[in-house]
């Protein structure tokens, strides 16, 4: 236990004291508390309800039309800013090439036959592109129907929707709200970020030391299961310290941001991403940072190592695959499937417990599994270094990999 202890405080006073560690723990918060400064003083000048009228323009770009179907006979007041009739192509054409408008479109004579409009622009836009063509599909609407404003009202408003929730044990969650998905799409990638920096480290730390023959030197003293556990828990402490000065300084920077960005004040993270997010972290740090052990243990240098990490860091991809339906569908089996199986499961059910409420029993089976392989990994992990004397010099391979982790390199 001293030895595992000394590998350990050894581990986390250096990276601890590197300066990138601490420019990385306290720069990253700090950007974002100073965003959220810096635009909440742009609104207290330029007061308005949300940022979008910070990053647009204050009027939107002019555009012009011209009409041989002869149906826009009246321009509304509340387009007359936006739009600009022309008397024929030409004239429209000559205003787009000088920058007076954004774009031009032309209604055929037969438009109420065919339908066909033609759009002329300077550059692509893929929202006129993909059939947008507001206001002149309001203008024509309104020339068509204004003597009927109900019937307009309809076109133009079809559905007037109402979302209603029977009664059900977990809370109505709004699938047309934008939050719906982005509040846990946000909390999968902070899992797999940190997951996979932290297991990273442990990747480089062990191939650095390989290459500067310091591993050898450190197997004469304690054993490759001692070092290997020093070396997992000192790294692991120190990615979940990261973890835990991000997580409380992201908290707090939701509590300011609500205030300066409106889009941002029903954000509400579960109290259960907490506890349980800390739990899945060290299980699934534990998981992968043995894996990344083993193929440091391997390979000769960092340049091969790099390579061959995508083997170990496909597990936590396809979570991101499927993050669609872990969101929308996160009682489908498949995404209960992804939340159980012990190498997608720090992802998959961070990602769930994001979008719906989990019953506890599948959360604590996750958690008992992922611990089960978490010692079956290190286990063989450990054994890696008793053959990395005869295996240094060797090129990574699958092979070399799988064979190393049943006990027959």
């Amino acid at each position: 236990m001293k030895k595992i202890w000394l590998v350990l405080s050894h581990e986390i006073e250096t990276i601890v004291r590197s300066r990138s560690f601490i420019l990385t723990l306290i720069l990253v918060p700090l950007v974002g508390f100073l965003v959220v400064f810096i635009v909440g003083i742009l609104q207290r000048n330029n007061p308005s309800p949300d940022l979008t009228s910070l990053l647009l323009p204050e009027r939107p770009p002019v555009k012009g039309f011209v009409d041989y179907s002869g149906i826009i006979l009246e321009v509304p007041e509340e387009l007359g800013e936006i739009v600009r009739a022309y008397p024929n192509e030409s004239d429209g054409l000559q205003a787009l090439k000088e920058g007076q408008i954004a774009v031009l479109y032309v209604v055929s004579r037969d438009y109420l036959e065919t339908g066909k409009i033609d759009l002329f622009a300077q550059q692509i836009n893929l929202l006129e592109d993909s059939g947008n063509a507001y206001p002149v599909d309001w203008l024509i609407h309104y020339n068509l129907l204004k003597d009927k404003p109900q019937l307009l009202d309809r076109v133009v408003q079809p559905l007037n929707l109402k979302v209603e929730f029977i009664a059900t044990e977990k809370p109505p969650r709004d699938p047309n709200d934008m939050l719906t998905f982005f509040v846990p799409y946000g909390i999968t990638l902070f899992f797999y970020v940190f997951i996979l920096g932290s297991a990273s480290l442990l990747l480089s730390n062990i191939t650095t030391e390989k290459q500067n023959r310091v591993m050898e030197i450190l197997l004469t003293s304690v054993t490759p299961s001692q070092m290997m556990t020093g070396k997992i828990i000192g790294l692991g402490l120190v990615g979940l310290l990261q973890m835990v000065v991000w997580l409380v300084s992201a908290l707090i920077l939701l509590q300011f941001s609500g205030r300066t960005f409106t889009a941002l004040q029903g954000i509400q993270i579960p109290p259960a991403i907490i506890g349980w997010g800390v739990l899945y972290f060290i299980l699934g740090y534990t998981i992968f940072a043995g894996l990344m052990a083993g193929i440091g243990a391997l390979v000769p240098n960092l340049r091969e190592a790099s390579q061959a990490t995508f083997l170990v860091i496909l597990p936590l991809i396809i979570p991101l695959m499927f993050i669609s339906l872990l969101i929308h569908r996160p009682d489908a089996a498949l995404s209960i499937g992804l939340s159980l199986f012990p190498l997608t499961s720090p992802v998959a059910m961070m990602t769930r417990l994001a979008a719906t409420p989990v019953p506890i029993w599948q959360l604590g089976l996750a958690a008992v599994l992922q611990a089960l392989t978490a010692v079956f990994i290190i286990r063989l992990v450990s054994g890696m270094f008793r053959a990395q004397n005869l295996l240094s010099g060797q090129s990574f391979s699958i092979k070399v990999f799988l064979q190393a982790l049943a006990g027959r390199s």
